[in-house]
């Protein structure tokens, strides 16, 4: 059985003022929007995930894990795997700023970072590491682990092609880089957050799969023919 948490996320601005162009000489003369369209680099993008690692706890009864985990089934529960889906995104840009006025030009610089984390194996402390119901057990909770790590992947590339759709080589204006930083925090912010959302409940209903019927008939059998 596997639960998965609300989702969390941390997300920290580069210094997109401290990088910004600032315009002289004949600059003055020019259109600012033609001046970003030729001075700005590109857009970039980029979502990574953290590798998939375990933790396990033997400790708790299977009592405890049942009030944890069995609201849904009505069953007893061996066996527990619990994790959040967290994303933490950096942000930075080379801007270019008028120095009258100060307005801001940009075009991002955004890398998130998607990970299940921590994520906690558990199985009742009734049955002994290497039992035969401990072994079962733990190869079904093995089963939500490596649902999570095929899922992963799934996720990473929609954000990117998300992020990408939502901001492409656009050029974004502001009237003043602080204005600008919290822009880009609040668009990016605004576009990862429901889509991690949305993927907790995708993932939610693919755990939900493995602990099938068909599975937890499979369980009771082997389990049942397990020594005494």
């Amino acid at each position: 059985m596997a639960e998965t948490a609300s989702l969390r996320h941390r997300l920290r601005c580069g210094a997109l003022a401290a990088a910004a162009l600032l315009l002289g000489g004949c600059d003055f003369f020019r259109p600012f929007e033609e001046i970003c369209a030729q001075r700005l680099g590109p857009t970039r993008i980029e979502v990574e995930t953290a590798p998939i690692t375990y933790t396990t706890d033997f400790s708790k009864s299977t009592q405890e894990l049942s009030r944890r985990g069995a609201a849904s089934t009505g069953r007893r529960v061996l066996g527990l795997t619990l994790t959040n889906l967290k994303w933490s995104a950096s942000l930075g840009s080379q801007g270019i700023m008028q120095r009258i006025g100060g307005q801001h030009c940009l075009r991002p610089s955004i890398k998130v970072r998607l990970a299940f984390e921590p994520m906690t194996v558990l199985v009742g402390r009734e049955f002994a590491p290497g039992s035969c119901i401990f072994d079962i057990t733990m190869g079904h909770e093995l089963k939500h682990v490596a649902t999570y790590e095929r899922f992963l992947p799934r996720a990473q590339a929609a954000v990117q092609r998300e992020l990408e759709a939502r901001f492409g080589q656009r050029i974004f204006t502001f009237d003043s880089e602080a204005e600008a930083e919290r822009q880009v925090h609040a668009l990016t912010r605004d576009y990862v957050a429901p889509f991690v959302d949305r993927s907790m409940q995708e993932v939610t209903a693919l755990q939900a799969a493995v602990d099938s019927p068909e599975e937890y008939f499979r369980l009771d059998t082997f389990q049942a023919a397990c020594p005494s």
